[in-house]
């Protein structure tokens, strides 16, 4: 019960607070408040001095986030944390140190290239960040998506369960046998035509695509391409791309929690390369192809969104954040034709009916 001094960033601004461990309870002496162990999210970072955070989600729904002040109070915090939190806080920790590392060798790197050819970075600048984002421990990416996601549930109206979350994961579980991530799958009561994917595994799909999909197959295809953004780290490098170098030293060096309330503004509305769209395409329908799904859902989704595509102001959300609708019609064709798959079948699903009875009649925008 080693009191340590440290300061807690909210809604409400900065403070400077006293805080313990009691049992499972993280307590803040000064404001007579505790927090429960299980709802904490660790995160690492620091240039010049090791920095540690203990981030939460308040009665609101608002990210708070307590950084214990110096090394004795973090040495503290690692000593005396409860045991259920010890895994998580010795393994980011062992990393952050390692990353560190890595990071002070590359920074001088880029400084000196940078120096030397900045106008020819400039010139393949987005090739760079993407390239150098591989950088980031898989670790950091997926606590990156679980902070963004904490913002996204702040919005409310996301499901974890039920008839249409459990249809999606079933599908997309098919999808992502073997993957390094371990995905989850969520719904989002909304009324736009719409399905993204977080760093780290997070798959999100709201009932107004639900609605849209007229088959299995179709809700195949279109996780299959969201899916192919988080193997391919698009969503990961396209986030550093619009965020800058700022965000790039931050993440690689575990630093996440200044960017993790900007991604999830992010989602939903993110624009991708038309590289990235035409990969995530591609292994998309190599991906339903190895599940042994017909990938043709894929193209019929497509192109029945794609008849909106002319008037992008009434477009729905999924086909004006992934533009050019005709041309990824005309590609996916030829991929399909390229590479047949007599093994396929048409995917089905016994919930299907009764996740499309369940889906609201109205959603919230």
């Amino acid at each position: 019960m080693k009191p340590f001094d440290a300061l807690l960033s909210s809604a409400a601004g900065s403070t400077p607070v006293t805080a313990h461990f009691f049992a499972n309870q993280l307590v803040l002496h000064d404001l007579g408040a505790s927090v429960a162990v299980d709802q904490l999210i660790v995160s690492v970072g620091g240039m010049e001095r090791p920095e540690l955070f203990l981030n939460w989600l308040d009665a609101q729904g608002r990210q708070a986030s307590l950084q214990p002040l110096g090394p004795d109070a973090i040495a503290t915090v690692l000593q005396e944390a409860p045991a259920s939190l010890q895994p998580s806080l010795q393994k980011l920790w062992s990393e952050r140190k390692q990353n560190r590392r890595q990071v002070s060798g590359w920074l001088a790197g880029i400084t000196g290239a940078a120096l030397l050819a900045g106008g020819l970075f400039w010139w393949q600048g987005n090739n760079a960040i993407g390239a150098l984002a591989g950088l980031i421990p898989l670790s950091t990416e997926k606590q990156l998506g679980e902070l963004a996601l904490a913002q996204v549930r702040s919005q409310g109206s996301l499901a974890g369960s039920g008839a249409a979350q459990q249809t999606v994961q079933q599908i997309g579980q098919r999808l992502t046998t073997g993957s390094r991530y371990q995905y989850r799958w969520f719904v989002k009561q909304d009324d736009s035509v719409n399905a993204f994917a977080m760093p780290g595994g997070i798959i999100v799909v709201h009932t107004g695509l639900l609605r849209q999909a007229g088959s299995p197959g179709e809700l195949a295809g279109v996780l299959a391409h969201e899916v192919q953004h988080v193997e391919q780290r698009h969503s990961l490098r396209q986030m550093i791309t619009s965020l800058g170098w700022g965000a790039l030293v931050a993440v690689t060096i575990g630093d996440i929690s200044a960017v993790a309330a900007m991604l999830a503004h992010q989602a939903g509305t993110m624009y991708f390369s038309r590289d990235m769209e035409e990969e995530a395409d591609r292994l998309g329908v190599q991906a339903l192809q190895r599940a042994r799904i017909r990938p043709d859902g894929m193209l019929t989704f497509f192109q029945k969104l794609g008849k909106e595509d002319q008037d992008k102001a009434q477009a729905p959300g999924w086909i004006s954040s992934h533009p050019q609708t005709a041309a990824r019609v005309q590609r996916v064709t030829a991929l399909i034709g390229a590479t047949p798959c007599p093994d396929c079948l048409p995917l089905s699903s016994r919930h299907w009916q009764a996740m499309k009875a369940a889906l609201p009649a109205g959603d919230k925008n």
